[in-house]
């Protein structure tokens, strides 16, 4: 079996004309790119789609394949990470594949391994690791080794050439399956680790620009995009401080809360993601956004 890696929802390949396909951890796509990502790919597959296992809701597109055996799709709240729901129940139940579709992610990488094995962790803490990093805050924790691809898996996806780091997810993916990481790549590892936290030098003078802009809501503006990674970290930094983060990087709005009474997916506005991280364009600065997130602030227990 071979793994596709899918860095964005919105911009999956084109279905492969042949073999049967597994496909974890990738969401559902956000707003049009639905219908021009999403369902051409569902369509294009057929009956060769094996199983579709995610935990990204959906409103629209679950509604649709609700009750069709294809899809495997428990919300966040209840699955912290993909992986847990890869057991060896379902990977049976899928019978053979030849591709793997996967998000290009930690816990997407390691639910591609978990597939591969059968339903069976490369290491005992794999599900917990998985959790940790797609869910913190949430009470989980990570060991040492799941921190160290994590942090590897970060940097090259912002800073590498897309022909590196898809061949260093390859190798993790080779290497994991087998059970164990070998001398070379795990100093490969050690070293994007610590490039990974050199690049995070700047959360912490970002969040210090956070203003409460409405009552719970804990917002940094900036004009431009910033680095996949340090986004997520400046996001756990607001959310530790707050019951919502929010990173607003010129029309982009990103917010995100640990809190598990608050459900992101119930304001509108915010069209892309899971309960607990959403995302969506704004023409307004987001300001219609931030009082909305407000409002679910006072709304919850």
């Amino acid at each position: 079996m071979k793994v596709v890696f899918v860095e964005q929802p919105g911009a999956l390949p084109e279905a492969p004309k042949t073999g049967r396909v597994a496909v974890v951890d990738v969401a559902f796509a956000a707003g049009e790119n639905f219908e021009t990502s999403t369902l051409p790919f569902i369509e294009g597959l057929g009956e060769r789609l094996a199983i579709w296992i995610d935990h990204h809701e959906h409103p629209l597109g679950w509604s649709r394949f609700r009750g069709d055996p294809r899809f495997v799709l428990v919300p966040n709240r209840e699955a912290h990470a993909c992986p847990e729901l890869v057991t060896p129940e379902l990977v049976r139940r899928a019978g053979p594949v030849d591709l793997i579709y996967a998000h290009a992610d930690f816990d997407g990488l390691l639910s591609a391994v978990k597939f591969l094995r059968g339903g069976v962790p490369p290491w005992p803490e794999a599900d917990e690791d998985a959790r940790a990093a797609d869910s913190p805050g949430r009470g989980h924790s990570s060991s040492p080794r799941a921190q160290l691809i994590s942090a590897a898996l970060d940097y090259a996806q912002s800073e590498l050439r897309t022909a590196q780091r898809e061949a260093l997810r390859q190798q993790i993916v080779e290497a994991l399956v087998q059970g164990a990481l070998p001398p070379a790549l795990e100093e490969r590892l050690r070293e994007l680790a610590r490039a990974q936290e050199e690049a995070l030098a700047p959360v912490e003078d970002l969040a210090a620009t956070a203003r409460e802009e409405a009552g719970g809501v804990l917002v940094v503006r900036v004009e431009k995009a910033l680095p996949r990674p340090v986004k997520k970290a400046l996001l756990s930094r607001l959310e530790e401080r707050a019951p919502i983060g929010v990173v607003i990087e010129g029309r982009a709005v990103t917010a995100a809360t640990f809190r598990e009474d608050i459900d992101l997916s119930r304001c509108d506005e915010l069209t892309a993601g899971r309960s607990d991280y959403r995302f969506a364009q704004a023409d307004d600065g987001g300001r219609a956004i931030v009082a909305r997130l407000g409002q679910l602030v006072r709304m919850s227990p």
